[in-house]
């Protein structure tokens, strides 16, 4: 991945939340250079398995870390659960006409609540 400086003020952003601003140990538990995390911190060069292993040691969002997609904590979002998303892309295979009936059924329930 090329220069980013938003991607690094991301990266510092996001060590700073979860209070890992020790370059040196963020650096020996990815097991790269202290030069790495400083380049990654100034918006350097950044490879996809390095990105994916940072934002698991810093517990944040890939898409928000790599994108600034979301949040840093939107992975963490529980909202939809994996049998609401099931629901939710089964809607798919209907014709726009059901698709619409049954998202117009759905929305019904949240208004008597």
């Amino acid at each position: 991945m090329s220069f980013d400086d938003h991607r690094g003020k991301r990266i510092r952003l996001a060590m700073a939340y979860r209070n890992k601003t020790k370059t040196h140990a963020l650096a020996a538990e990815l097991d790269v250079s202290v030069a790495a995390i400083s380049r990654w911190q100034n918006g350097g060069h950044l490879s996809l398995d390095s990105a994916c292993n940072l934002a698991r040691a810093l517990d944040v969002s890939l898409d928000w870390l790599l994108l600034g997609r979301g949040t840093l904590d939107w992975h963490q979002d529980e909202r939809v659960t994996a049998e609401e998303l099931s629901s939710i892309t089964s809607l798919r295979r209907y014709p726009p006409k059901v698709k619409s009936l049954l998202v117009e059924l759905i929305g019904s329930f949240g208004h008597d609540a």
